[in-house]
């Protein structure tokens, strides 16, 4: 018995769908066995169900109906478990562009193993790294990996941490020959060390390099499931091509042939499981900052624009006011439109398509062992400090400017006081682009919400426009009505007199100030966990569109008529 790697055994495995309100089964009964130590391709025709299994086997989706046992534990049962020694790549490759080869592996394996030294990281990597050539292009940016060499970074990335069983997605898909045939070679060697592997493939070259083949035919139906040489004779075909043929015109008769012959394993229950160890919170969290750091260095251009747009405000608005303007009520006033209108533009360019941007990557940490607390604090923590960053210098810039300056010290200094304000409504609305970025489902879509969004800031903040009753109630759930008001608050602006009754919206006191700053903190926690439910729910749930009649907490989709419940038992059964 191999003790390196997992036995799989998929049992009555049926997933349906939701297709524009129509349920349709894109997998059917579908039953196999995978020993210890085999190297399985799985090959169809298009939309035979291939990547929908492999979502399957990898834990990423749990079926409608069915079970798969890996080790002989319930794989959906056990998923804590599981996380890091199955490993899933996935067909488009999941790295992040802006780091080098031998940064992304370093942190990846920092990530997973726990108490894991240094040297043996660089050890295990430059082993990985020789093992599937790639060895020269160690200290490459990723983004500037060819085709080839990104597939293989994506094996060497989930190598890493010695997981028992390897699921790879089409992993030759886009490439030429020659490098399909390498790539091929290598997994036969990885499978040589004990390892079990299974793939699905587009193309038939280098298939007798597996153990063996597995053929599904439409409506995810498994045809065959042997060796590569004996498929020849099972479909008496002289070419693997025209097999693709046979079954696009008589899936049914195929089907029925693999399930008569197919002899069902015994299944083989395992209560037995070792402890899982998992990296510290506190050590993911450190090592997802130090990864951010790593990879805005090497994307200068967001570096540039995240370090200097405040500073590049905090410039344009000195240039657009003379220096005695607080002097006159209307230009004072406009200098706070200033302020409000950059902070709010900060905190949200700072994260508007962060969570849409790395909901791949997320995924796929989360299913290796990575702890989503660690992924959300890190995001606080990053940008806390930005923040803190662009409030101090856009205010210490155009404050500086100013002459007389704003010193009617309310709670510390007029100075720190306004940072203060300026931090916490650019904070408060980094956590709403936050939410924004995880509700959308592709980043272009920010490109239309984010000016929406300021527009809004504009209209209901009683900035620009004066309040009627209708905008006055709206401007209470407006972070511009309370950054407005808070730093002309600061700025003891009410003394003039101007726009709103300085005893209401401009009122001078420590307890008004301190109530806007406890609105922002909860404007950030509101955001915070909703943004929390929304990953949890679209991003890092396992079985998103897909159909249930179950009541466990696993489901997402919940049957309201009974026409639909129909519908779907139906989908099951037939």
């Amino acid at each position: 018995m191999n003790d390196n790697s997992f036995a799989v055994q998929v049992v009555g495995i049926n997933q349906c769908v939701s297709v524009k309100h129509k349920v349709k089964k894109i997998l059917a009964d579908l039953t196999m066995d995978v020993k210890k130590g085999e190297f399985v391709a799985i090959v169809g025709c298009s939309g035979a169900g291939k990547t929908t299994l492999m979502n399957i086997l990898s834990g990423y989706n749990k079926p409608s109906k069915g079970t798969v046992y890996v080790d002989g534990l319930d794989l959906f049962k056990e998923e804590d478990y599981f996380k890091g020694k199955i490993a899933y790549v996935p067909q488009q490759e999941i790295l992040d562009q802006t780091l080098t080869l031998q940064k992304s592996l370093e942190y990846s394996s920092a990530l997973r193993i726990k108490n894991i030294q240094k040297k043996e990281i660089k050890s295990t990597i430059n082993r990985v790294l020789k093992m599937l050539e790639l060895s020269h292009v160690k200290n490459s940016l990723i983004k500037n990996l060819s085709g080839g060499e990104k597939k293989r970074a994506s094996i060497a990335t989930e190598m890493l941490s010695d997981p028992n069983l390897f699921l790879l997605d089409e992993p030759t898909s886009g490439l030429d020959a020659n490098i399909e045939k390498k790539i091929m070679k290598k997994l036969r060697e990885i499978a040589n060390t004990g390892k079990t592997i299974i793939m699905t493939a587009h193309t038939v070259s280098n298939l007798n390099l597996c153990d063996k083949v597995i053929f599904m035919g439409k409506d995810g139906k498994i045809c065959y499931y042997g060796t590569y040489n004996d498929i020849f004779n099972y479909f008496n075909v002289e070419e693997f091509v025209d097999i693709y043929d046979i079954l696009k015109n008589d899936t049914n008769t195929w089907y029925k042939k693999y399930i008569h012959e197919h002899k069902k394993e015994e299944l083989t229950i395992n209560t037995k499981k070792e402890k899982v160890e998992r990296v510290s919170l506190f050590k993911q969290t450190k090592i997802l900052v130090q990864r951010y750091v790593s990879s805005l260095i090497n994307n200068k251009f967001m570096l540039a624009l995240l370090l200097g747009q405040s500073i590049a405000m905090g410039l344009l608005i000195c240039l657009a006011t003379e220096k005695n303007c607080l002097s006159n009520q209307i230009t004072a006033s406009m200098v706070f439109v200033a302020f409000t209108m950059a902070s709010s533009w900060l905190g949200l360019f700072n994260t508007i398509q962060e969570i849409v941007k790395e909901k791949d990557m997320l995924k796929k940490e989360y299913m290796s062992g990575l702890s989503f607390s660690a992924y959300m604090t890190s995001k606080v923590i990053i940008f806390s400090v930005l923040s803190l960053y662009q409030a101090i210098t856009c205010v210490s810039i155009v404050y500086f400017h100013l002459d007389p300056r704003p010193n009617d010290p309310l709670i510390t200094n007029t100075l720190l006081d306004l940072i203060i304000n300026f931090f916490l409504v650019s904070f408060s609305t980094s956590m709403i682009g936050i939410f924004i970025s995880a509700i959308v489902k592709d980043a272009k879509t920010t490109l239309i919400l984010s000016p929406l969004y300021m527009m809004m800031q504009m209209l209901f903040s009683g900035m620009f426009i004066p309040f009627i009753e209708l905008t006055k109630n709206i401007s209470y759930f407006a972070i511009a009505r309370w950054g407005y008001e808070n730093f002309a608050t600061i700025s003891n602006l009410g003394k003039y007199g101007v726009i709103e009754p300085a005893t209401d919206f401009f009122k001078f006191s420590v307890n008004h100030v301190f109530s806007i700053w406890m609105i922002f903190i909860g404007i950030f926690i509101v955001f915070l966990i909703a943004s929390i439910i929304i990953i949890k729910r679209n991003i890092l749930a396992r079985n998103h569109n897909y159909l249930f009649l179950d009541d466990s907490k696993d489901k997402l989709f919940k049957t309201k008529t009974s026409k639909k419940e129909v519908k779907i038992k139906n989908c099951l059964t037939n």
